[in-house]
């Protein structure tokens, strides 16, 4: 889901939080700043602004039942 700290590392070519931040906001990568002060940034993101297809999140097909046929 969010990229690791080591794969942030290799986005950004940097080790520490602030150049990491900066390197993401020059290059127009979305991020939020988790409780531990570092970005976090979700993989599919990284993906599509790289050019990757991105799948959807899967959906489970839902049954709908008529509600004369529901019981009580």
């Amino acid at each position: 889901m969010f990229l690791t700290d080591e794969e942030l590392e290799e986005l950004t070519t940097y080790r520490t939080r602030p150049k990491q931040i900066a390197w993401l906001k020059a290059n127009g990568y979305p991020f939020e700043i988790g409780g531990n002060g570092r970005a976090r940034v979700l993989k599919a993101m990284v993906l599509a602004k790289l050019g990757a297809p991105v799948q959807p999140p899967e959906t489970r097909p839902q049954v709908r039942i008529p509600s004369s046929a529901r019981k009580v």
